[in-house]
């Protein structure tokens, strides 16, 4: 009977130590997946402000270009035709604040002659055990002429 009590008590104690570990484990990932949203993040703004910044003035730099989404990626695309991938492998909603209880937005226009609002959600990939993480970006771009 002692025996039974023993295997009992240990069985308890491992199955706690083993939901431990599991929220901890689940834990690091959400929070590794956040840091990976938020450096994706910083690296689209940085691109698309190096891409904003350009001179103007200049004949061959055109005044406004979009920001689009492909199949999963981010797009840079100016009326010359230069294309350029910003970002892939996550899912995106451009402009989610002007759009309520709608479809994903695709599409955004940016103007360098101009204060330009630019409104991102980047999703990470969806898991099955807790809700889908995301990172907003609110930003403008603006430059003195």
């Amino acid at each position: 009977m002692e025996l039974v009590a023993v295997l009992a008590i240990a069985g308890i104690i491992v199955a706690l130590i083993a939901s431990v570990l599991s929220s901890g484990t689940n834990a690091s990932q959400r929070t590794s997946l956040n840091q990976q949203l938020q450096q994706e993040g910083n690296i689209i703004v940085e691109k698309i402000r190096a891409q904003y910044l350009l001179n103007h003035h200049d004949d061959a730099v055109p005044d406004k270009f979009e920001i689009l989404v492909q199949n999963d990626q981010l797009v840079f695309t100016d009326e010359t035709g230069g294309n350029m991938i910003i970002s892939e492998g996550y899912s995106y909603d451009l402009d989610p604040a002007a759009v309520t209880s709608s479809p994903t937005k695709n599409k955004t226009v940016l103007d360098r002659t101009k204060k330009s609002n630019f409104n991102l959600i980047l999703f990470g990939p969806a898991d099955g055990n807790s809700k889908r993480q995301q990172y907003k970006i609110n930003t403008s771009f603006s430059k003195i002429n």
